[in-house]
């Protein structure tokens, strides 16, 4: 839905108002010859206006076919699924910290539920300080020249990933809770840094068509959300072999542990995508922007 939306309204929606100046105006004309009015241009009948001044020609579907793909195609530029591919991944990883780390502090951790609600709320609460952080010290950065709006949206980004994969590691071989939780801070507090990544990258990819842009890639991003629970219960039953016998076995550390190398991997994958094909450069920047006519 939002992505229907965002390409129906960047299509459509800015000449809306347009049709209601045009449709306002037919609709005084309509109210002129019901009373009898006539306009100078009309004569004292009413009758129509001098030969050869004829209604004006309703636009043509196939332009507004034509506009509506080439605002569709520039969400295939490279930047932009560069912006999709991160955010894509940065949820497939945050969605399974959120589904699946209450389980394993559960199962494998033998924590009780409330040393495990407390422990969950560690890293939310070091990431929330780490944006507040993170923004204030890529604010000084850039406006001190020391790195370009791309200097930052890369650097961050590759902070993030990386970071977020050595958690990923270190939160598969670690054997007490609070080195659990310690690494799960490092994977928490340094996916923040993506505000400065890829999240502000969303304002630079493109100057007229923002809104389109962000509401399709929040949908994909989600698709990734969805996944990514999903293909934690894939792994952890065994990669879908074995059938009921391997369903009904119990879960030990190392699936777990092949579940964290596998989540650390696509960080790594996040990182290579977007890191060398990130750009602040519009795609759409020698685009007129559009603008509503008013008769």
């Amino acid at each position: 839905t939002t992505l229907l939306f965002g390409v129906v309204w960047q299509a459509f929606g800015r000449s809306l108002p347009a049709a209601a100046a045009a449709h306002g105006g037919a609709s005084a004309a309509s109210t002129r010859h019901s009373s009898g009015a006539s306009t100078p241009a009309e004569g004292p009948g009413g009758g129509g206006g001098a030969p050869g001044c004829a209604e004006p020609a309703p636009a043509a579907p196939k332009r507004d076919l034509r506009r509506l793909l080439s605002r569709a195609s520039l969400l295939f530029k490279t930047p932009i699924l560069a912006v999709f591919a991160a955010h894509s991944v940065h949820n497939f990883v945050r969605y399974f910290s959120v589904g699946w780390m209450p389980t394993f502090y559960n199962e494998i951790l033998h924590a009780s539920p409330d040393q495990a609600a407390i422990n969950l709320m560690i890293p939310d609460i070091l990431g929330l300080a780490m944006s507040f952080v993170s923004a204030h010290v890529g604010r000084a950065l850039q406006q001190s020249g020391r790195l370009s709006a791309l200097g930052v949206r890369r650097v961050f980004a590759s902070i993030s990933f990386l970071g977020s994969a050595v958690g990923m590691v270190g939160t598969a071989y670690s054997t007490s809770i609070w080195q659990v939780t310690g690494w799960q801070c490092v994977v928490h507090g340094l996916a923040t840094l993506q505000g400065l990544g890829f999240g502000a990258n969303y304002l630079d990819v493109s100057k007229h068509n923002g809104g389109m842009v962000t509401g399709v890639g929040n949908t994909v991003a989600t698709l990734a959300s969805f996944a990514s629970p999903v293909f934690a219960s894939w792994v952890l039953s065994g990669g879908g072999g074995g059938g009921v016998a391997a369903s009904a076995r119990e879960v030990g550390i190392e699936e777990w542990q092949r579940l964290f190398i596998a989540f650390a991997a696509s960080n790594l994958i996040g990182a290579g995508l977007f890191v060398p094909l990130c750009s602040v450069t519009p795609v759409d920047l020698h685009e007129a922007p559009s603008k509503a006519k008013f008769e």
